[in-house]
């Protein structure tokens, strides 16, 4: 079974199954439908502001990743 298709949550733009991705490491961003990934750490530092986390991080995955 393929990967289901992922797109960056802040600039929409798709992320192609064999390149890195950046991923939240705060739990409401990851939990049931809602997983936040990131197409850059760019995109990620611009999710920060409107998150309102206390102690936010990243995780790089994918190709080269974690």
């Amino acid at each position: 079974m393929p990967p289901a298709p992922m797109s960056c949550a802040n600039c929409r733009k798709a992320i192609a199954a064999d390149a890195r991705w950046w991923r939240c490491t705060v739990a409401s961003c990851n939990t049931g439908r809602l997983k936040l990934r990131f197409c850059s750490h760019r995109c990620w530092e611009a999710h920060i502001p409107t998150a309102r986390h206390r102690k936010a991080g990243f995780v790089e995955e994918g190709p080269g990743g974690a």
